[in-house]
């Protein structure tokens, strides 16, 4: 008996040990558990950012190229009406006067070039072409269809501009009626290229541009003799890019952007491509300054007859993108430190209770020396205990550090938010020359204001996970509104509406650990605000308020979700009794909630059906 009683302490050491590490792993399990979940916010947050960034900037090149395109507009508009129609010009055109015509518009013409100005040509009504200023000795050939513009004027007798691809180079064109005492005598273009357009919001905007044809439409259009004008796009395989004037880029930058449209960027580009979309995306070069952070813009561009004929692609520097990956990267950090001091301080409160175990369970097994008939017995009802106990408490942990963790995303989404919009309008505001210092002003104080409610925050949560255990004396009320305060965003985001009825009761003061009577509010009201989502309640609130007695006060939780089954109500405190799928919960609850109340506070938890729902009530001693 005495060797087998040395071989059962012997089991039992070795079983501490076994379970011990069994305990570590949970831990790690525990630690990657919350880790993953941390990243999969922040990253979903880093995203959000990135889109807005990016639709910004899609929407600013919009705006740019509209203000650059009525620019053009107007200039045209001041070519024709100042030089073109003037009653010697209709005269001259009128009688088919051609070097007449010439000569008085020659030296204006020589002028309009030097500010970017292509071509003035003149049209009869049958769209056979009478004058090109940029080349005299070529006319009488027939524009119809050919040139849309021409022959819509000509036929219609009103204005037309926009965007067409010719037989040699795409340009904006501006064709106006021309009359002579109310006859219609023909049509007249201004127009300007391509690249000129480019070079003006290249130099504005501080960009760099590649202009792309649909290959289907180059390959109907341009003349063959001038199709070395042209080359294949990088962007995208069914798209011809119109050489620019000086290259965008050097050719080691070209090559390493071709193979990121061809590999990493190509399902998205092609996607984007297909539904003929204006879009934005982010493309990092490495320079040998570092890393260079650009936006890429894909602006679609529609012809004259407004068709969607190709794209201005975009490309401009931006920091932004930069700085908000290099902020995610440190809330990475952050929240990793923050998860490792949670899962310390769950490993120290662990390792007492496995200390004293140790200590427990290694006096149990020198008493089975003495009587091991008796040890034996003791021994299988302490370690089904024991388990039990372990295995509501790491459940208890678990769902204390879940919500937890949700009360955190929630608290810290809207202020984040609230930090990305404050940053962007500044920038986007910096680069339209519209920001004022009010504005300044404005948005400073609003990331401020934000950052310091995150500041906030942080302490909160900081001294609810300390779990202090030090009794001392509290006012009541006041732990209920700090208890709110750490749950009230997540309430608000289910639109639940949490009432306080604060003032129908005077103050009450009471010695107890204030983190048990937290715990015991979480659990209730997380309860409610499960079955206020699970039945779909409208208008949904929960209430509550303080009741002072002779010798107790109680603290009641209401709620309108239609109430409990009265066959079910009498089990609801049982472990592992639960309404819920086993996905969303295991049971624990009010189980806790009424072993806290009564292990601790010396107090008790009744739940019952009221008219509107249920209501639960903690009744407390002082």
């Amino acid at each position: 008996m005495l060797i087998l009683g040395k071989l059962q302490y012997n089991n039992t050491i070795n079983f501490i040990k076994s379970k011990k590490k069994m305990k570590r792993i949970h831990l790690l399990l525990l630690f990657l558990f919350l880790e993953i979940g941390t990243l999969i916010i922040l990253f979903a947050n880093y995203k959000t950012k990135e889109d807005s960034i990016l639709n910004a900037e899609t929407q600013l090149a919009v705006s740019q190229y509209k203000i650059i395109n009525d620019s053009f507009k107007n200039l045209a508009n001041s070519v024709f009406f100042g030089y073109i129609n003037k009653p010697q010009i209709i005269d001259a055109f009128e009688k088919r006067d051609r070097e007449h015509l010439l000569s008085l518009l020659n030296e204006d013409y020589q002028y309009l070039k030097t500010i970017d100005f292509e071509q003035i040509h003149f049209h009869l009504p049958n769209n056979h072409s009478f004058l090109r200023l940029h080349r005299p000795g070529k006319y009488g050939d027939d524009l119809t269809n050919i040139r849309y513009s021409v022959e819509f004027v000509n036929k219609n007798k009103v204005k037309i501009s926009g965007l067409e691809i010719g037989r040699v180079l795409p340009g904006f064109r501006y064709v106006y009626p021309l009359f002579k005492d109310f006859k219609y005598i023909g049509s007249v273009e201004n127009s300007f290229g391509a690249d000129a357009f480019i070079k003006r919001l290249e130099k504005i905007y501080n960009i760099q541009v590649h202009f792309l044809i649909e290959k289907e439409l180059f390959d109907k259009k341009v003349f063959d003799v001038y199709k070395d004008l042209y080359k294949k796009s990088i962007e995208h395989e069914d798209y011809i890019l119109l050489k620019p004037n000086k290259e965008t880029f050097d050719k080691k930058i070209q090559k390493y952007l071709e193979n990121l449209y061809q590999t990493k960027l190509k399902n998205k580009v092609n996607l984007k491509v297909k539904q003929k979309k204006t879009f934005s995306l982010e493309v990092k070069i490495n320079t040998k300054d570092g890393i260079k952070h650009k936006i890429v813009t894909f602006l679609q561009l529609k012809n004259i007859k407004n068709e969607k004929i190709g794209y201005f692609v975009i490309y401009k520097d931006n920091d932004k993108l930069e700085k908000v990956e290099e902020e995610f990267f440190e809330e990475c950090l952050i929240f990793s430190f923050i998860n490792f001091l949670i899962l310390l301080l769950i490993y120290k409160e662990i390792s007492k209770k496995e200390t004293l175990e140790k200590t427990v369970k290694e006096k149990t097994a020198q008493l089975n020396l003495l009587n091991l008939s008796l040890e034996e017995r003791i021994k299988r009802e302490v370690i089904k205990n024991k388990k039990q106990e372990e295995k509501l408490h790491e459940y208890e942990k678990m769902e204390q550090m879940a919500e937890l963790m949700g009360n955190i995303a929630h608290q810290w989404r809207q202020p984040l938010g609230a930090i990305s919009v404050a940053a962007s309008g500044l920038k986007i505001e910096d680069e339209l020359n519209i920001l004022k210092k009010e504005d300044i002003k404005f948005h400073v104080d609003s990331i401020l204001k934000n950052t310091n409610f995150l500041s906030s925050t942080i302490d909160t949560f900081t001294e609810y996970i300390r779990n202090n255990s030090e009794v001392k004396e509290v006012l009541i009320q006041g732990v209920i509104v700090e208890t709110l305060n750490i749950i009230k965003s997540t309430y608000k985001t289910c639109n639940i509406n949490i009432i306080y009825e604060r003032d129908e009761c005077e103050d009450i003061y009471k010695e107890i650990v204030p983190n048990d009577l937290s715990q015991i509010l979480i659990i209730l009201l997380t309860n409610a605000k499960e079955a206020l989502i699970k039945d779909d309640i409208k208008n949904p609130y929960i209430q509550i308020s303080i009741k002072k007695q002779t010798n107790s006060f109680s603290i009641i939780v209401k709620d309108n979700a239609k109430g409990i089954d009265e066959r079910i109500i009498s089990k609801i405190f049982d472990p592992y009794f639960t309404t819920k799928h086993q996905a969303q919960g295991v049971g624990l609850g009010l189980h806790i909630a009424r072993r806290v109340a009564r292990n601790n506070l010396n107090a008790e938890i009744t739940v019952e059906n009221s008219k509107a729902g249920v209501c639960a009530k903690v009744k407390i001693p002082y």
